[in-house]
């Protein structure tokens, strides 16, 4: 049956959003222990070592795109289902309003969180000890207004004004072009769209957290956000892609390996690659960003379209555990930091006690009230 109609759940889906909310966990775990991210992670352990370095950079470069090449395929669904009315209606309950509401309690918590690391860690890291001299001052400079970690719903909005308005403007026949593309030349056009976005911002790329949304992360997430949309709109795509999956993978590889050998050993603006070592490294991070997140939806079709009960659990959680999870795992590390331990040791308490937590939080904040219909939709359908 077509992912243009019928009814069939789509599993992998399901199931490739709760592992994508769940190596967001990790990653934002692992940075406390990353050489590279030293200089500016809040909760950066004393102890540190290069394998975090080597998962994290890997899974950053394809954990958001997933998240944009989902919202692009659910998007395309809503679309073709219910029309453009009750698309706006759902996009702003369920995107919309949980950035209103929450933006501003996560604001307060985590300078609760800050001010808890200023007060009780005494290994301070670079950013607490650069935060700590910043307000001794006599006139502290006021801080930045910042999405934080909401930045992907705050963006995923501005996707959604621009495909209403693609929907409009653009030629039928450009699309028309578009769609009798071979997949493999689909796939260099999209790496080769994303390089100019990636080569305007330092590497690897941030995280676009500022109030004013950032043109290089609409550009770059908005070509995986386009993928997806193109998955469900012509379903044979995703049967030509399948068969390179394997090449995809290993090619994506490959240019993680030059990619990582060529990242400058710290992070600060003064270390950053210029000329053509930026291009290059630019390319092989489009290169890697590309193949991998299109790997994860392959390997997930293949693999993961079943009914799994701790998946779907994960799945109906993770829109909550996406809000919460970063200031738990700060407080979490933070209580870490000066306790004489193994960093994996550390690792792994501080990944399951931010679980716990957060899973916690859900049961006695979200499932008793009407939060729940919002942060917990229903299973993925085909549309």
């Amino acid at each position: 049956m077509s992912q243009g109609s019928g009814s069939t759940r789509l599993f992998y889906l399901d199931n490739l959003r709760a592992l994508a909310m769940l190596a967001g966990v990790l990653f934002h775990a692992a940075l406390a222990y990353s050489p590279m991210a030293q200089p500016f992670w809040p909760s950066a352990d004393v102890l540190n070592h290069p394998l975090f370095d080597v998962f994290a950079w890997a899974s950053h470069l394809f954990r958001m795109p997933v998240f944009f090449l989902l919202a692009g395929f659910f998007a395309a669904m809503l679309l073709h289902k219910y029309g453009e009315a009750v698309f706006w209606r759902n996009r702003l309950r369920r995107i919309g309003l949980p950035l209103l509401l929450f933006l501003p309690l996560l604001t307060l918590a985590m300078g609760a969180v800050i001010q808890f690391g200023l007060f009780h860690v005494q290994h301070k890291p670079p950013f607490l000890a650069f935060v700590q001299s910043m307000l001794s001052q006599a006139e502290p400079a006021a801080m930045p207004l910042s999405t934080m970690h909401l930045w992907f719903l705050y963006h995923l909005l501005f996707l959604y004004l621009l495909t209403w308005c693609g929907r409009i403007l653009l030629n039928r026949k450009m699309l028309r072009w578009f769609s009798e593309l071979k997949p493999n030349a689909l796939v260099l056009l999209s790496i080769m769209a994303c390089v100019p976005a990636l080569y305007s911002v330092s590497v690897p790329f941030p995280a676009p957290e500022w109030i004013f949304p950032a043109l290089w992360a609409l550009w770059f997430y908005g070509v995986f956000f386009g993928l997806g949309y193109a998955c469900f709109s012509m379903p044979a795509l995703l049967a030509g892609f399948s068969p390179f999956r394997h090449y995809y993978l290993l090619l994506g590889a490959a240019s993680y390996a030059l990619y990582y050998a060529l990242l400058p050993i710290t992070l600060t603006p003064q270390s950053q690659p210029e000329g053509w070592l930026k291009l290059a490294i630019t390319v092989l991070e489009s290169c890697s960003a590309v193949l991998w997140t299109l790997c994860a939806l392959l390997y997930a079709r293949r693999w993961l379209d079943w009914d799994s009960r701790a998946l779907a659990y994960l799945s109906k959680v993770s829109f909550w555990l996406y809000i919460v999870h970063l200031p738990l795992l700060l407080f979490v590390q933070f209580l870490l930091i000066d306790v004489q331990m193994a960093l994996w040791v550390k690792f792994v308490i501080s990944c399951g006690a931010t679980l716990a937590l957060s899973l916690l939080g859900f049961h006695i904040l979200v499932a008793p009230t009407a939060l729940v219909s919002i942060l917990a939709g229903n299973r993925t359908h085909q549309a």
